[in-house]
């Protein structure tokens, strides 16, 4: 009775709070214990934020709860189970807009005298507040992760040197690109001034690690079944290692496999090289990539390189970008193709002088050159009316663009926490050249893309595109998109609200036979896999509210979200309102932890009312798109795709 009236005060008001737990009195031995002592590191540094009223408030609450949990060994061992102090180590949304100003400035133009580097561990400890240590069963989970080697977050993944002088863009540009990086949990750059020495200063440089193995089980019977294992950290080499085994006994051969190893920033080139290798009862790919995207508005130079060869058995298939394909043909028919695939393209990019300083520190002019040979070897028959997807042609193109780039730190977009940059600027790039075919003959090619993104004041988020091309007989390609998130609102003072609304529409005209878009999954209408959804031209609607608790499970912070698609596609030239859209409705919860490389997980109930071929209701438990906000940065001069 004791024990119960300890804990009703806090838990049985709330009846979310009270089913977890019950679940995590089951889950004691996993408790998790955090301490706030001093690290063992040579250099301590307590880097806490600013925190705002609201915030305040959640810590001292959760503060008296950590407290008189405290005085019972059950409830304290429950409270560390339940709870991460996430209130305390997170953004609220007044910091986000003290930190906006770029923290850098008032150091432009000192001298770097040294860099230290601080790596957190992965579980127990924080960038936020660096004397917190790692205890008990954090200890142990940190004890079977290789942290990211010294070496490799010096000499691969920082833009600068002892001695440089201090570029306040530059040292916030590289701060991002360590958050962006898929073996980061999250990154901070703090500079050390010296009162002695008022022109020199030193660079604390903090990192964090995700949890870098990630293993994959899925299992229909004894003899049909996949096992994956996920290095994105290998040997803390900072490499990534992929390998899939997919086994099924009741087809030859039984086993198939796929393995990818990517070298992100190779020295401090920030070329990435990544090799690749898929062997599958139909399909055979091998491939080789090296590439150098514009990562800041800094870089001059960029790039990349591709070869790949692939060999596939086909009958309806469905095209790397997403496209489907169809054969006229009503019975079992399947034919062998063999691909090779050249892929080259070079850009530069120049200041504009007449700018105003600030403008011109992140707005770039960009010319790029491209060179693509795809040719098979094997292949149906190809004529300039049939089987013109695969065609072998060679595309020489060039692009012209301008694109403004700036970042903005927030957070609860796609993380669950952690501090994600928002891009805001605009771009706008013209891409020309020619195609020469075997099914065509040479005919030129003009396409056009803007985009643009900015908050709106407190309105939230706002990001749209336009995208166009077309060739000179007529095979033309058209896509818009919207995004949009709201500001966070807070809900019934324990949860915040997220908006997100999204806008797709497609065109084609005079495509190739038998090309359609779709309106599957993140194309349209999500967690639907359909055959019968697919047109000549789409749009898509959909909208999703996103509540993200307090509520921590082993780690996992929790999201409760409603969701609605709308699809219109038509197969034909036709009016595209003039039926009742497809439509999805789903509601559940998801779960993430961001110190693994797990993908966001969800709990779905699902119902589709009138689409084909799909159960009117669903239930699943499966991973999330991996989403990311549209940058601003102008790639390699494309063709507009099709999807």
């Amino acid at each position: 009775m004791k024990l119960i009236l300890q804990i009703y005060p806090y838990y049985f008001k709330n009846t979310i709070k009270a089913f977890a737990l019950i679940i995590f009195c089951v889950s004691v031995g996993f408790t998790q214990k955090i301490d706030s002592t001093k690290t063992k590191d040579s250099v301590t540094v307590n880097f806490v934020e600013p925190v705002s009223m609201k915030s305040t408030k959640d810590s001292l609450m959760f503060t008296k709860l950590k407290k008189q949990f405290s005085k019972n060994k059950i409830l304290n061992e429950i409270y560390h189970a339940l709870f991460r102090d996430v209130y305390n180590q997170n953004l609220s949304g007044q910091e986000v807009t003290q930190i906006e100003q770029n923290p850098f400035k008032e150091y432009e133009g000192r001298v770097i005298r040294k860099i230290f580097v601080k790596r957190r561990q992965v579980f127990g400890e924080s960038i936020v507040d660096t004397t917190r240590i790692a205890e008990g069963f954090d200890r142990f989970l940190n004890s079977l992760h290789a942290n990211t080697k010294e070496s490799i977050i010096r000499n691969n993944y920082l833009m600068f040197n002892p001695g440089d002088i201090i570029s306040a863009d530059r040292l916030r540009d590289n701060e991002r690109l360590m958050r962006r990086s898929p073996i980061l949990h999250d990154a901070r750059i703090l500079v050390l001034p010296d009162a002695k020495y008022p022109n020199l200063v030193d660079l604390l440089v903090i990192t964090q690690d995700i949890w870098s193995l990630l293993p994959d089980v899925a299992v229909n019977s004894f003899k049909d079944f996949y096992l994956g294992v996920n290095q994105v950290n290998f040997r803390g080499l900072g490499h990534a290692w992929r390998n899939n085994f997919y086994v099924n006994y009741n087809q030859k051969p039984a086993l198939e496999y796929y393995t990818q190893y990517t070298i992100p920033y190779i020295g401090r080139s920030f070329v990435t090289g990544q090799a690749e290798m898929d062997l599958r009862r139909q399909t055979n790919h091998f491939a080789f990539r090296l590439f150098r995207p514009f990562l800041t508005p800094e870089m001059k130079l960029a790039g990349s390189f591709e070869l790949s060869n692939d060999r596939n058995l086909l009958s309806t298939f469905r095209g790397s970008d997403g496209t489907t394909f169809k054969t006229n043909d009503t019975t079992n028919f399947t034919f062998p193709t063999n691909r090779n695939i050249l892929d080259f393209w070079i850009g530069y990019a120049f200041k504009l002088p007449f700018l105003d300083k600030e403008t011109r520190n992140r707005t770039r002019f960009v010319v790029g050159m491209r060179f693509a040979d795809i040719s098979y070897t094997q292949r149906p028959q190809v004529t300039a009316d049939t089987n013109q997807f695969f065609r072998n042609h060679r595309d020489y193109l060039l692009g012209i663009g301008f694109s403004n780039r700036r970042y903005k730190r927030d957070f609860l977009i796609y993380g669950f926490g952690i501090t994600e940059d928002v891009p805001y600027g605009y771009l706008a790039t013209l891409v020309t050249g020619f195609e020469n075919s075997d099914a065509f003959g040479v005919r030129q090619y003009l396409g056009i893309k803007v985009a643009k993104g900015q908050y709106i004041g407190k309105a939230g988020y706002l990001y749209g595109l336009m995208n166009a091309g077309a060739y000179s007989n007529g095979t033309t390609g058209l896509s818009i998109e919207s995004n949009y998130f709201s500001t966070l609102h807070t809900f019934r003072k324990r949860t915040q609200v997220r908006h997100f609304v999204n806008i797709r529409y497609s065109l084609g005209l005079d495509r190739y036979t038998g090309e359609f878009v779709n309106v599957n999954r993140e194309n349209g209408i999500l967690d639907v896999n359909s055959d019968k959804l697919f047109g000549i031209k789409k749009l898509g609607i959909g909208y999703q509210i996103v509540f993200f608790s307090r509520l921590n499970f082993l780690g996992f912070r929790i999201a409760p979200f409603f969701q609605t698609d709308f699809a219109f596609i038509n197969p034909k030239n036709q009016f595209l309102l003039n039926k009742v859209p497809y439509t999805g409705l789903g509601i559940g919860i998801r779960l993430r932890n961001e110190n693994l490389t797990f993908s966001t997980f969800q709990i779905k109930f699902s119902y589709f009312p009138n689409l084909p071929d799909v159960r009117t209701l669903n239930f699943a438990f499966n991973d999330t798109y991996n989403l990311r906000l549209r940058d601003f940065d102008i790639s390699a001069p494309e063709i507009v795709p099709f999807r």
